[in-house]
C-alpha cells in the first residue's frame, strides 16, 4: 500500500505504521471540510457520518504532522466545485503544518507518491514546466494559492490573468 486517503479515522498505532512503513497520508482536507459544511444537505444517516469524519479528521491529521506520516496533497474535486484545491494548503497549514511543508505535500511529495518525481513536482532542469505563480510570498500568506495569476503546463501557459 502507498497511500491512505483521507484517513479520519486512523489511529495513532495505525499512523505510527504508516510512518515507518513510508506510507503517505493524502488528507484532502478540503473534502472533509466541504462535505462538513454541507452535511445539512444530505440524508440524516449520511450527514452524521460527515459529521463524525470532520470532528475525526482534524485530530488525526495533528497526530500524523506529530508522529511525522508522508503527507502528499490530494483533490477530490467532485466533492466540492472545482478551482477551490488551493483552499487544501490553508486547511492544513491551519492544523500545524508549516506553509513549506504544505507546499512540498502539494507538489515534490504527492509527486513521489505517483512515482512521477523523474518528471513532476520540483523546478529542474529536464522537467515538466508545470508552474503556478500567485500574488504574495505564500510563506507568509499560504491563502495566496487560492488565486492563481499563472498557471503554465508543460511549458505553455494555460492560464493568465489580465496584468500578469
Amino acid at each position: 500500500m502507498d497511500s491512505i486517503e483521507h484517513g479520519s479515522f486512523l489511529t495513532e498505532d495505525t499512523l505510527k505504521l504508516m510512518k515507518s512503513k513510508g506510507v503517505y497520508l493524502v488528507p484532502t482536507r478540503m473534502a472533509v471540510y466541504w462535505t462538513n459544511k454541507n452535511a445539512d444537505q444530505y440524508p440524516p444517516n449520511i450527514a452524521a457520518k460527515a459529521r463524525a469524519a470532520a470532528a475525526a479528521h482534524g485530530n488525526m491529521f495533528k497526530a500524523a504532522l506529530r508522529i511525522g506520516v508522508p503527507i502528499a496533497f490530494g483533490t477530490d474535486a467532485g466533492v466540492f466545485p472545482h478551482g477551490m484545491n488551493g483552499m487544501e494548503f490553508g486547511l492544513m497549514t491551519d492544523l500545524g503544518m508549516s506553509p513549506a511543508a504544505a507546499l512540498l505535500a502539494g507538489t515534490r511529495d504527492a509527486a513521489k507518491l505517483l512515482g512521477l518525481e523523474a518528471d513532476v513536482g520540483t523546478l529542474e532542469a529536464g522537467k515538466a514546466a508545470d508552474i503556478v505563480a500567485v500574488p504574495g510570498n505564500v510563506l507568509s500568506d499560504i491563502h495566496a494559492t487560492e488565486h492563481p495569476l499563472l498557471v503554465m503546463h508543460l511549458g505553455r501557459i494555460v492560464v493568465q490573468k489580465a496584468g500578469t
